[in-house]
């Protein structure tokens, strides 16, 4: 899961076990849920360090592409 670090650990001045450093206000990376849930809900500062980074799916459409046939007709004399 895609997070991004809150304020949060630069005002507390407080370096993430995993990074092994504090992490800057915005800074994105990948934790697992378990650790999101420490990050956010069940750490000893009850504070959010991070926010979740929501995904935009994209929904690709193939364009059909139509084609207009012209008919024409020979005039018969």
């Amino acid at each position: 899961m895609l997070v991004r670090a809150t304020k949060k650990y630069e005002e507390l001045k407080i370096k993430d076990n995993e990074l092994k450093r504090i992490p800057k206000q915005g800074e994105e990376w990948e934790v697992s849920e378990e650790r999101f849930e420490v990050l956010t809900k069940t750490n000893k500062y009850n504070v959010v360090f991070v926010e979740k980074v929501e995904e935009l799916e994209t929904a690709t459409k193939e364009a059909k592409k139509e084609t207009a046939v012209k008919k024409t007709r020979k005039k018969k004399e």
